[in-house]
């Protein structure tokens, strides 16, 4: 999509520098943010064609290429704007459609950016505008629209590696792990150069707990894309998904080098550390997740249930675990079983059994089948005034929302 992007913009210079050379103050002006836009300096692009706008108020290239300066630096709502001004002048340019499509998608704005992408595709079938509708089909939890879409580019253009990725993701949003496989693997035939095919393989691997396969693909994905970041993550969700917990903290580790302001890794670093008995490293990691984002449910979540229930002695803190564990449930809107579960593990080590048992009951009604069973042992414990207590290696059974 971005090489699409290049040529389209390259092919747009070359009219607007054509145009500019009339020779009026505006064309000068923009001829000027046309270098400066060339040579990536968009701050100073958006200087001059700010002034030429001024001097010419119909000036339409000008407001296009100040809204490309503006999406190139993120600033989706002034591109937006300009964008706006440039299709007020020409109703039937596609490319300004499509770009605020875009812009509009960063913003999260579906319906819009679906109604500009419309419009695009009303003035001409582009592959690139209809992956792109139908990706913002699928943000828009339309998988349905988005099958369609992805279904239309591949029956027009079979060797789109990129389709056949763009529907596998949605079949594994789906839970449809088998076609997603089907369709990464017709990627890879396509486009073995092409990182994101293994990248959605992996996912659709774990997705039906091929944790080796996983591995095998994400590793594959990072030798062809070694700056995404997110392959650790999905990584050490498989190394962890196979029991390998030491791997997945050294993923982990990676990953918050690389992105120290992520709460999520810290958190999940956190939880990975508990499996190998590095209880002050999971606390350590728990408490920095808060600290990076003070709404971090399963930050606090973790943090309570460790000062809980941590086979060692040394780690509990009764007190602290319920003023974290409520923290949780606050943010949870009190209507996730796993916190309100912590809730009352904390209550039972702060020696409280009337609420544990009050909120383990509570927890009990909402558990998923795999934690039911650690549930009721849990409330039978409460019930004869004994706290929980987590043996080692346990987590994986109990609590894995991270």
């Amino acid at each position: 999509m971005m090489n699409s992007m290049k040529v389209l913009i390259s092919l747009l210079v070359l009219v607007f520098v054509s145009e500019a050379c009339r020779g009026d103050d505006s064309h000068r002006l923009s001829a000027l943010g046309m270098t400066a836009f060339q040579q990536h300096d968009y701050n100073q692009a958006i200087v001059f064609f700010s002034q030429a706008v001024r001097a010419n108020t119909n000036y339409l290239g000008a407001y296009y290429f100040r809204a490309m300066s503006y999406l190139r630096l993120s600033r989706y709502d002034r591109a937006i704007e300009d964008f706006s001004h440039a299709l007020a002048l020409n109703t039937n340019d596609a490319d300004a459609y499509y770009f605020r499509g875009w812009c509009y998608l960063d913003q999260r704005q579906y319906g819009q950016s679906i109604t500009d992408l419309n419009s695009a595709l009303s003035l001409g079938t582009n592959i690139t505008v209809l992956l792109l509708r139908a990706y913002v089909y699928s943000c828009a939890t339309d998988y349905n629209s988005s099958i369609e879409d992805y279904n239309q580019a591949i029956y027009r253009w079979p060797a789109s590696a990129r389709a056949h990725v763009g529907r596998a993701q949605v079949f594994i949003l789906q839970g449809a792990y088998g076609l997603g496989l089907l369709d990464c693997d017709e990627a890879i035939g396509l486009d073995p150069r092409l990182p994101t095919a293994y990248q959605e393989r992996g996912n659709a691997d774990q997705g039906e707990g091929n944790f080796e396969n996983a591995i095998a693909d994400y590793s594959d994905a990072l030798q062809l894309d070694p700056d995404n970041s997110s392959l650790y993550y999905e990584r050490a969700e498989a190394f962890a998904g196979g029991d390998d917990f030491s791997n997945a903290v050294k993923d982990l580790t990676v990953l918050v080098q690389l992105r120290p302001h992520d709460a999520s890794a810290f958190t999940y670093r956190g939880w990975c550390r508990t499996e190998i008995g590095d209880y002050r490293g999971a606390i350590a990691d728990c408490r920095k997740a808060i600290l990076l984002d003070t709404n971090s449910i399963w930050g606090y979540n973790n943090l309570a249930w460790i000062l809980a229930v941590c086979p060692d002695s040394k780690f509990r803190d009764g007190p602290t675990a319920v003023e974290n564990a409520k923290k949780a449930c606050n943010l949870s809107g009190w209507k996730d079983a796993s916190c309100i579960d912590t809730l009352a593990a904390a209550y039972a080590e702060n020696g409280d059994f009337k609420d544990a048992i009050k909120w383990e009951t509570q927890a009990i009604k909402g558990l998923s089948a795999n934690n039911l069973d650690e549930g009721h042992k849990a409330l039978h414990l409460y019930e004869q005034g004994l706290p929980y207590r987590e043996n080692p290696n346990s987590a994986a059974e109990k609590n894995t929302a991270h």
